[in-house]
């Protein structure tokens, strides 16, 4: 998917997909499908996320959105996806030690 926010082309399938959530099958999830959020970086280095329901049978139950974030932002959703592609450190090139450290102990 690709989308232009404030002239900046934010575009799933050029950017790296550094985290996404995975889903456990539930009785919740059949009647309301799961919302699946994937982490991106750009090759720019400007994070955004992906979201979109889909059905147990993987029918599409919402219009996909891409939503820009920034580093901060991007950090606090990286740590809660449960499954991430890239370490920290990979994920988040630009963010140095003692940054990643305030971030934690906030």
């Amino acid at each position: 998917m690709k989308q232009a926010y404030n002239g900046i082309v934010y575009d799933t399938e050029r950017a790296l997909l550094l985290a996404r959530n995975e889903h456990m099958f539930c009785i919740e999830s059949m009647a309301q499908g799961s919302t699946d959020v994937d982490l991106y970086r750009t090759h720019d280095g400007l994070y955004f996320t992906y979201t979109v329901t889909m059905s147990i049978f993987g029918e599409q139950l919402s219009n996909p959105e891409l939503a820009p974030l920034s580093p901060h932002e991007a950090i606090a959703v990286y740590n809660e996806m449960t499954d991430r592609r890239l370490d920290f450190a990979d994920a988040f090139p630009t963010c140095t030690e003692a940054a990643r450290d305030a971030f934690f102990t906030l």
